[in-house]
């Protein structure tokens, strides 16, 4: 074989090796896709709900950009819709399905939504007063039954921030409490799975199976609501 055409073919050869490599690399370092909860994270309607009573009081999440946008809840004796910019009431930027936003609405006195963020799946509660002369409640630590893990009985909501986990009656506004530690714990609402590995709330006690520091452990209360 010709001097040449040995010389030839290894150049093709490094050639070649060097194209693996290269696209070897390339794939190592291809960005995942963020990770989702939900089927479809994409909000691309407005999601309503309303309650056939008189007044018609509604609750409406727009979207836009796939994100929702706002909401706005009122009635036909208000004079004026409320509305806020739903990451500026959240506090943070979010991604929902309907299949995990519930909205109940309580005449023309409140309404209780309740979402999951599809990239974290964190609980967010809101209570929304159609008068204006009373504030607006919201918890960013919610444990909601989207959660298969989770289980809040009806007519109850959970919620927890670093040191109680809270029960509290959605119309009569009682609330229990249990105490998770004394001190505060570290808890990243973010990945609340890392924390509350599962929870079960009655009218008449609360389980959690709590973990920290990788060690789970259950406390427990008999609550009456």
């Amino acid at each position: 074989m010709p001097f040449t055409n040995i010389i030839t073919m290894k150049f093709v050869s490094l050639l070649s090796i060097i194209l693996l490599v290269v696209l070897f690399a390339a794939c190592g370092n291809k960005q995942e896709k963020p990770k989702s909860y939900c089927s479809d994270p994409c909000l691309k309607d407005t999601l309503k709900f309303s309650l056939d009573k008189p007044g018609k009081p509604h609750v409406y999440i727009s979207a836009s950009s796939c994100s929702p946008d706002t909401i706005l809840w009122s009635h036909d004796y208000l004079e004026n819709n409320r509305k806020m910019g739903l990451s500026d009431l959240l506090g943070q930027p979010v991604t929902i399905n309907k299949d995990f936003v519930r909205c109940e609405i309580y005449d023309t006195s409140f309404a209780w939504v309740q979402l999951n963020d599809c990239s974290t799946f964190r609980g967010y509660l809101l209570k929304l007063p159609f008068d204006k002369k009373k504030s607006i409640s919201k918890y960013g630590g919610a444990l909601t039954d989207f959660d298969p893990k989770y289980k809040i009985a009806d007519g109850l909501i959970c919620y927890s921030d670093r040191a109680f986990l809270y029960v509290e009656d959605k119309v009569s506004g009682k609330i229990e409490k249990m105490k998770l530690a004394d001190h505060s714990l570290d808890i990243d609402f973010n990945d609340i799975h890392a924390s509350f590995d599962s929870v079960n709330v009655t009218r008449n006690h609360i389980y959690v199976n709590l973990v920290q520091n990788k060690e789970a452990k259950v406390i427990e209360k008999n609550i009456s609501l």
